[in-house]
């Protein structure tokens, strides 16, 4: 049984990085294939529904990292603010290897995501904004500007991967977060 997991697991690493290598549309059963090293008809006895199947699960899998890994600890009252927003950069910096993976918010949002891909991703957008919200109040920042500094975070993380990319410069996303850190400590010391 533990093995079966590790191996649906390892499965949808494989499928996590081509999706989000290639997109929704990119992505093609063929590569799938290839990629995953199972026969076409393997992919569809784990996913009946093709692709769309993978992308869920994919999505499901990176939902479940996100809620485990960054918002969980984020809320987790029992740690120092300014520590549980360095893990939340350093497990960010891992996650996307340090600028160098693609964000599959991103990549998905290329083409024409299905209305149940999109409410996935935002629930987990939304659910990291209050985390990232909350840790901010908790450190004496207003509810406004609270809300304003995490949607802000938000968007510098996205940002930071696609000019990363845009312009193959490595040390983008490093210094966007090495900023946001510095950043953050401001408001400890205000």
């Amino acid at each position: 049984m533990a093995q079966q997991a590790s191996d649906n697991t390892m499965l949808i690493d494989a499928l996590f990085d081509i999706f989000r290598n290639h997109g929704y549309e990119g992505t093609t059963i063929s590569l799938l294939s290839e990629v995953t090293g199972l026969q076409k008809s393997s992919l569809y006895h784990h996913f009946p529904a093709g692709k769309e199947d993978m992308l869920k699960a994919v999505v499901g899998y990176v939902s479940l990292q996100i809620h485990q890994n960054i918002i969980a600890p984020l809320l987790n009252t029992q740690s120092k603010p300014e520590k549980r927003f360095s893990n939340m950069i350093a497990t960010i910096k891992a996650f996307y290897n340090d600028g160098r993976k693609n964000c599959l918010l991103n990549v998905l949002n290329l083409g024409e995501a299905k209305a149940e891909i999109k409410k996935l991703q935002n629930d987990d957008y939304c659910a990291w904004l209050d985390a990232l919200t909350q840790l901010s109040i908790e450190v004496g920042i207003s509810q406004q500007e609270a809300t304003e500094w995490a949607e802000r975070f938000l968007i510098v993380i996205e940002g930071a991967l696609v000019i990363q990319r845009l312009t193959s410069n490595k040390q983008v996303f490093e210094k966007q977060m090495e900023y946001e850190q510095k950043q953050f400590h401001k408001f400890l010391n205000q």
